[in-house]
């Protein structure tokens, strides 16, 4: 095994606790940053881990709710809700040291330029993580679905030391981790898919099975995906002509009973991440004057629920 590191994970629920907790299996010195009853389960009984990818186990974990009483990390995995990335950036100084990097698991395109923003560029990669994973209920974490893969590269483009390092580190742990040479394109084609797949399970409170059984639901799937590409190409991403549709016949690949996270918060009454996504799509929209219709009617739907407690 590579030397051990010392990790915090910033929001340690379902991506977070997934990946953090794979890490901490491994016998890196993890650290759980967690709040409410969550926390509470986890300091009590430990964490459960429940995952198709790198089966079942139990963990006792550090967790807390205070970064101060942590000490600077070699690792942050940043996996808080994007609505709570703000306050996460205040708590989080006193983790970082001279080499401490910070990957974000994060939905979205803002996240690595807020942190770099906060902490400097050469503390910060750029990551996508893929999984489909959950709480199920405090202390336990439920991965079902998706590939649970992780995809590294620095910002400014192409490979190095540290990016190795830390695809080292992962796939020793079992993770399905690459380096990606272009991981700005990378952020993008994720946000392409997220802002669909997130988007159309909270509108409709249905998988993407039985969004795609209908035609009525999967046009205007593919209608979400072409609107947030014709975006990111105003905004000077070189994103490939066939992402739409490459990216609706991957998702139809997939289980039938996925749900995006943002429709799980939705269903269960909590904030949701919509100005962040779909929200996000039609603010870039008006600034490079392309209409955005089907994003617009998520969130027009969506927004009345931004702050939870679904009645």
């Amino acid at each position: 095994m590579s030397n051990v590191i010392k990790v915090a994970v910033v929001g340690a629920g379902g991506t977070g606790g997934y990946y953090g907790g794979a890490l901490s299996k491994q016998g890196h010195d993890v650290t759980m940053i967690a709040r409410g009853s969550h926390l509470d389960s986890i300091k009590s009984k430990g964490l459960q881990v429940n995952s198709v990818l790198l089966g079942d186990f139990h963990l006792d974990i550090t967790a807390t709710d205070n970064m101060d009483s942590i000490g600077t990390v070699d690792l942050i995995i940043f996996a808080v809700k994007s609505y709570g990335t703000f306050d996460a950036i205040k708590a989080m100084h006193n983790l970082i040291g001279p080499k401490t990097l910070i990957i974000s698991t994060q939905n979205g395109i803002d996240s690595e330029h807020l942190l770099s923003e906060a902490f400097g560029v050469n503390h910060v990669l750029g990551c996508t993580a893929t999984v489909s994973s959950m709480i199920e209920e405090p202390g336990i974490i439920s991965q079902k679905g998706g590939p649970g893969s992780l995809e590294i590269g620095e910002m400014n483009g192409g490979n190095s030391g540290r990016v190795n390092e830390i695809i080292s580190i992962c796939s020793e742990a079992g993770l399905n981790v690459e380096s990606h040479k272009n991981i700005v394109l990378a952020i993008w084609k994720k946000f392409i898919f997220i802002c669909a797949l997130s988007g159309m399970t909270a509108l409709t409170r249905k998988p993407i099975g039985e969004i795609f059984s209908q035609t009525t639901t999967t046009d205007m799937y593919l209608q979400v995906l072409a609107e947030v590409v014709a975006v990111g190409k105003a905004e000077g991403v070189d994103i490939p002509d066939d992402t739409a549709n490459s990216t609706l016949r991957s998702t139809k690949a997939r289980e039938p009973f996925i749900i995006g996270s943002m429709g799980h918060d939705l269903l269960a009454g909590r904030p949701i991440e919509i100005g962040l996504l779909n929200g996000r799509v039609n603010e870039l929209g008006r600034k490079h004057n392309i209409a955005t219709p089907s994003n617009t009617a998520i969130e027009a739907a969506l927004r009345p629920h931004e702050h939870g407690s679904l009645s």
